[in-house]
């Protein structure tokens, strides 16, 4: 793995920093039953059971990387906040297909990395950018797929203090998409997930 040396912005920083300084596990990855169940849905949601290559932006402290590293040959993750970063490259040290970046989204992704990529899973980071921010993320994202790669979309519902974005929004761009077709949809009270294809000359099905 490795960590290349990009200057993390500003933008909320502080507010993620904090967060981390009070636990490595800010949002409870490994004793909360929302985030097992979302977890175990997702992984159910994609298409096959192993992927040439996969981006992973907005790691936090790398339980879904862990588990996305099992389905693929390469896999590309990232976060904007150092703390983030380090316990993401400690708990995939022994992954050596895994690299891990700390950027930011999406002034410095997904291009900055090793695209394209066969999949892009966007899980709880979506709903911390700006509109202009968001827009972007859905063009570089859909630019950085392979020919017939996956985007998957996941999403919190609730409201919650930081949130910029809200959940129907945010998927509703992708849906939107012309080079996006629908492949599963799975929400209920708490979270929504959405899959897309990426269909050639913006071809949908």
């Amino acid at each position: 793995m490795t960590l290349p040396t990009i200057t993390m912005p500003s933008t909320n920083a502080e507010h993620f920093h904090a967060l981390y300084a009070r636990s490595a596990d800010p949002w409870h990855t490994a004793d909360s039953w929302y985030e097992q169940r979302k977890q175990s849905i997702l992984l159910a949601t994609l298409p096959r059971s192993h992927f040439v290559s996969i981006y992973e932006p907005g790691c936090g402290n790398g339980a879904l990387t862990l588990a996305l590293a099992a389905r693929c040959q390469r896999l590309w993750a990232s976060d904007f906040c150092d703390e983030a970063v380090r316990l993401t490259l400690e708990r995939l040290r022994e992954h050596a297909h895994v690299q891990v970046a700390r950027q930011s989204v999406p002034e410095q992704s997904p291009d900055s990395g090793p695209a394209p990529f066969d999949l892009i899973v966007l899980s709880e980071l979506c709903y911390y950018l700006d509109d202009e921010q968001l827009r972007r993320t859905v063009r570089l994202s859909v630019a950085s797929l392979s020919a017939a790669g996956y985007l998957l979309a996941c999403h919190w519902k609730l409201p919650f203090e930081d949130r910029q974005q809200e959940t129907a929004d945010i998927h509703a761009l992708f849906d939107q998409h012309l080079q996006l077709r629908a492949c599963a949809h799975y929400e209920d009270e708490q979270f929504r997930l959405d899959l897309w294809q990426k269909c050639p000359h913006g071809e949908t099905a």
